[in-house]
């Protein structure tokens, strides 16, 4: 199976499809995530291409990091 991270899906969405990419995420500077409440208020409307921008954090670079990880990324319209 497939795992598709849709460009205008939440942080929370993503977090709750697939847990696994908590670390990940971590690891490229969200590290609010892993604080519940940051997660269940600002996660739910936060896209990775908001918090990258608002983190100041390369597309291409959160994309890269999460196809080595096995993650397809879909841009949506």
């Amino acid at each position: 199976m497939s795992k598709i991270i849709n460009a205008n899906q939440s942080v929370y969405s993503i977090v709750q499809t697939y847990p696994e990419v908590v670390d990940i995420l971590v690891s490229l500077g969200f590290s609010n995530i892993v604080n519940p409440l940051q997660l269940q208020t600002v996660g739910r409307i936060m896209t990775l291409k908001k918090g990258a921008i608002m983190k100041q954090i390369s597309m291409d670079k959160i994309i890269e990091v999460l196809q080595i990880h096995g993650f397809q990324w879909e841009e949506s319209l």
